[in-house]
């Protein structure tokens, strides 16, 4: 099993979503040609989250 980080209390093996607050929000930085979709289908903000969820955190 791979190894747990954050809040142990609501954990998911296969969630990459962020949840409110995480400093990953709107920390990263755009690519030319990166997409315009994350992998839930969220659109990319500018500027974009860190991992695969560009949501606004739940």
């Amino acid at each position: 099993m791979p190894a747990r980080c954050g809040d142990r209390g609501s954990w998911a093996p296969y969630d990459v979503r962020l949840r409110a607050g995480s400093p990953a929000l709107g920390a990263g930085v755009p690519v030319p040609g990166g997409g315009f979709r994350d992998f839930y289908g969220n659109p990319v903000p500018d500027p974009p989250n860190l991992g695969a969820d560009q949501g606004r955190g739940k």
